[in-house]
């Protein structure tokens, strides 16, 4: 279930340029923000975060952001063109069993992948 999370940053690690750890004030959690461009965070600036829990490692996984400080939205880019390939291929080449089982599910998971980023790209 996607939700919305907004506060003032009080601490963030970077992990790569295109993905951040970071935290709000007054929420006690950990926020992994993984983007297709380069984010743009620092401390005391106001985010919205979208996405969602993640119940393994209790992280919540973020999908889009808003930096209202700086005027500034990003989102993860999940390509669904890719999803529709693998879906095709594996359907096409079901008398061979491996794509079936392989192509098929990752094409599902990255279409469905897709969706959930667009809502929650809608949410902030």
């Amino acid at each position: 279930m996607l939700k919305k999370l907004e506060g003032k940053v009080s601490s963030f690690r970077s992990v790569s340029k295109w993905r951040v750890q970071f935290e709000l004030q007054d929420i006690n959690k950990i926020i992994e923000l993984t983007v297709s461009d380069p984010w743009v965070i620092n401390r005391g600036d106001t985010i919205i975060v979208s996405g969602e829990e993640d119940v393994t490692t209790g992280k919540f996984i973020g999908y889009a952001y808003r930096n209202k400080t700086k005027g500034i939205f990003g989102k993860y880019d999940a390509n669904i063109i890719s999803g529709y390939i693998f879906v095709v291929v594996g359907i096409l080449f079901f008398w061979a069993i491996f794509p079936l089982f392989t192509h098929v599910p990752s094409g599902l998971r990255t279409i469905a992948l897709n969706r959930k980023v667009n809502r929650a790209a809608s949410m902030v």
